[in-house]
């Protein structure tokens, strides 16, 4: 009888045998920047960056002084960049301020129905002669307001008829007047009109 022997398999013989997986490369891609209405270089889109990351004006300050004390030659090109980095932000701005002016009518709203929501609540418990309910979640109570007591005023009675113990007077510079008097030519040591500041501006 014929016995057939095994063949005998080296461990890394083995580990040579067996199929190859290849593994997914993985490609590290930067993600793109969103677009600008403006042409902005990529040294103002660092200065940008740089501006963002630190919070201190004085720090911010310093940077755009480098920024623009590193002009050199290419001076109008770089402020041409410059002046569309300040159009990107101002326009960036009014949208931002849209934005914000249509959230908070939003969230007025929210709060004017929340008051109402509020007062019906109150006008249950009172109806009801309920003080305390408590549910799931909360602990519904209709308590006293802590403080002073509400002042409330005859509003038929003008303030100037009230003793004058009881009114409360104040004065002001009338600004006006003592313009027209500089600018008609009065001399008053204590006041005196100042030279206009200047703004930049960019068309």
């Amino acid at each position: 009888m014929t016995t057939r022997k095994s063949a005998s398999i080296d461990p890394q013989q083995s580990e040579e045998l067996q199929p190859v997986t290849e593994q997914p490369t993985i490609y590290n891609v930067e993600p793109q920047r969103s677009r600008t209405l403006f042409s902005i270089s990529d040294d103002l889109q660092q200065l940008n960056d740089l501006l963002d990351e630190v919070g201190d004006d004085a720090q911010q300050q310093e940077l755009i002084n480098n920024w623009l004390e590193s002009v050199g030659n290419e001076r109008d090109r770089k402020l041409d960049g410059y002046a569309a980095l300040i159009s990107e932000m101002t326009a960036r701005a009014e949208v931002r301020k849209a934005e914000g002016r249509r959230l908070m009518e939003l969230a007025a709203t929210d709060e004017n129905r929340a008051r109402l929501l509020k007062e019906r609540l109150k006008s249950f418990f009172q109806l009801h002669d309920l003080k305390t309910i408590n549910t799931d979640r909360y602990r519904l109570s209709l308590a006293k307001n802590g403080g002073k007591a509400p002042l409330i005023l005859d509003d038929s009675i003008p303030v100037t008829q009230l003793p004058e113990r009881f009114q409360k007077v104040s004065i002001d510079p009338d600004t006006t007047a003592i313009r027209e008097a500089l600018e008609a030519g009065e001399s008053l040591e204590w006041a005196r009109i100042g030279e206009r500041g200047e703004s930049m501006r960019i068309k």
